[in-house]
């Protein structure tokens, strides 16, 4: 049974219009090659537009993560981060090193 239906299908997709019909004529014999490029498009067409369908549908059934919880998350590790830091003041003499480190570099530039 199985056998027949793909020597049926075999048949039916042949490019050999004379496979189909051994008596047809050249004219029949176009015809049939252009109805088997159609039939086939047609078929290429389908599976790729459910090929499409089905990933479409794969890539919707991914769940979506909460912004809105991840925001929060992030949110909070930056706050801990800045409460954690230790803070110590600079000297007068650090911060005339700096200043002059800045100044000095912008000469070098110009």
């Amino acid at each position: 049974m199985l056998k027949r239906s793909i020597a049926a299908i075999r048949q039916w997709l042949s490019p050999d219009p004379g496979a189909r019909n051994p008596g047809a004529s050249r004219e029949d014999a176009l015809r049939a090659s252009r109805r088997g490029f159609f039939r086939k498009a047609a078929l290429g067409a389908a599976s790729v537009s459910g090929a499409a369908g089905m990933a479409k549908v794969v890539v919707d059934s991914v769940p979506h993560p909460d912004q809105k919880e991840l925001y929060t998350k992030d949110a909070h590790a930056g706050e801990q981060e800045l409460a954690e830091r230790e803070y110590v003041l600079m000297s007068d003499r650090e911060k005339r090193e700096m200043v002059q480190s800045f100044v000095d570099n912008y000469q070098d530039q110009s």
